[in-house]
């Protein structure tokens, strides 16, 4: 519900008031010269499905999407979008303004019509695009221009699930189906207006989502790790993107105390059904600033989650996850502009019992879809029923996370499956905390 009226508020705005949070000339994460783009096949979807995490996985990933009915309903449509993604722009342009401020103000209107929660837009570095499509086919289209959509997953239902329940795969993909229906609409309608345009969803997409959303001044980098944090939505949201050569005006990122919020919060790593957050220090990975979590453990866990479709429990878990009360909004503005009271809003989280299922909001029901198409049936599944872990310890001294550099990943060319070396990757953990030390003092230095 509104307070107030939107009346004067302008469309290319959107609802949320991103205007009003601080913008910075570089990101609030290090991102050095030295990253390097990769192959969709270094994954670890991609490598589960090409047999690379063992023989479970493969199996299970395959079913991934279609092991709750809801969640195959929704993510069947979604599919149905990619032929919508390329097309070849008319040949001739359209009438458009000059003025890449008023272009901008225009596209991101388009996209709020189409119900984007919120919109930015950035210049798309080389490194963002994937080098080579999952088949090994080299990916050779660069746009300028990143349009960068972000849709909330639904409060709600967020507020009923554990987050790694039967209902965890549906909420992404209604996310997913979303973004990649805008995507998918307005990159088609650049195209009617004369400029190349590409849309990227989840389904099939040629770029690195995540990144551009912290360059488009959407959120900020969090302690999950390979997830971009907005101060008004957390991380309970899906992106989306369009990429074209329409000259727009770009965001700057952002800066709302995130980094200083994440290094002292560790809920996501606490309440982690597989252990896959670092309690730790962030690391240098691939050339940029991160706390990198073991994406290993986290695509097994989700990929063959006995008791749910999928596993975003860290999302829900999240103290930046809240809605509708002036309480929050209150809480948010002290997080962000007060830093002395982190610690306390932390605390506080879990005193007030934030992250513990509301059942009055629980509608949907268990079940999974098994066998093989002629012989499937959907059955009568169990369902993980976790409340908050208080007692496990958040020092992190016996955790152990595996660090995949980027340099020992599979490559495009890999057809057969390349079995992780985790002793290997724990070793390498130690490497790639000493990188990021020597990475800030010669930013530092200007070398």
């Amino acid at each position: 519900m509104r307070i107030f009226s939107g009346r004067k508020r302008p469309m290319h705005l959107g609802r949320y008031k991103m205007e009003k949070i601080k913008r910075v000339d570089k990101p609030t994460t290090l991102i050095t010269d030295k990253v390097k783009g990769v192959p969709k096949r270094a994954g670890f979807f991609v490598r589960a499905f090409y047999g690379d995490l063992g023989k479970n996985p493969g199996e299970e990933i395959r079913r991934f999407i279609t092991k709750n009915p809801l969640n195959a309903a929704i993510g069947h449509m979604h599919w149905k979008h990619v032929p919508m993604h390329k097309g070849e722009p008319w040949d001739t342009r359209a009438p458009l303004p000059d003025d890449p401020e008023e272009l901008a103000r225009h596209i991101k209107s388009v996209c709020y019509f189409m119900d984007a929660d919120i919109v930015g837009i950035c210049e798309v570095p080389e490194w963002a695009w994937f080098t080579h499509d999952s088949d090994g086919e080299e990916i050779t289209t660069r746009h300028k221009y990143a349009i960068v959509l972000v849709n909330d997953q639904g409060w709600d239902t967020t507020e009923a699930s554990t987050g790694d329940d039967w209902i965890s795969g549906a909420l992404s993909y209604r996310s997913y189906l979303n973004g990649s229906t805008t995507a998918s609409i307005v990159a088609d309608y650049i195209r009617r207006l004369g400029y190349p345009a590409q849309a990227h969803s989840n389904a099939h997409g040629d770029v690195m989502q995540i990144p551009l959303m912290l360059l488009a001044g959407l959120g900020e980098m969090s302690r999950i790790g390979e997830m971009v944090l907005n101060p008004f939505l957390g991380p309970r949201h899906k992106t989306a993107v369009i990429t074209t050569d329409l000259v727009l005006a770009v965001d700057k990122p952002i800066d709302f105390g995130l980094q200083d919020f994440c290094d002292k919060c560790k809920k996501c790593a606490r309440e982690c059904p597989a252990q896959a957050i670092p309690f730790g220090d962030k690391v240098l990975y691939n050339g940029y600033e991160i706390w990198k979590p073991d994406v290993e453990k986290c695509t097994k866990y989700r990929v063959t989650n006995l008791k749910g479709s999928a596993c975003g429990r860290c999302m829900k878990m999240c103290p930046w996850n809240k809605e509708g009360l002036l309480a929050h909004t209150i809480a948010m503005w002290a997080a962000i502009k007060l830093p002395f009271t982190r610690r306390f809003l932390i605390w506080l989280d879990d005193r007030m019992g934030y992250g513990i299922r509301n059942p009055l909001k629980r509608w949907w029901l268990d079940l999974e879809i098994i066998g093989v198409k002629g012989d499937r049936k959907v059955v009568k599944a169990k369902s993980n029923e976790r409340e908050l872990n208080l007692d496990r310890d958040v020092s992190g001294g016996n955790e152990r996370i595996a660090h995949y550099p980027v340099e020992k990943l599979p490559g495009a060319d890999a057809t057969s499956a390349v079995p992780v070396d985790r002793k290997q990757a724990l070793r390498d953990q130690a490497d790639a905390e000493r990188a990021l030390v020597e990475a800030k003092e010669n930013s530092r230095a200007g070398i």
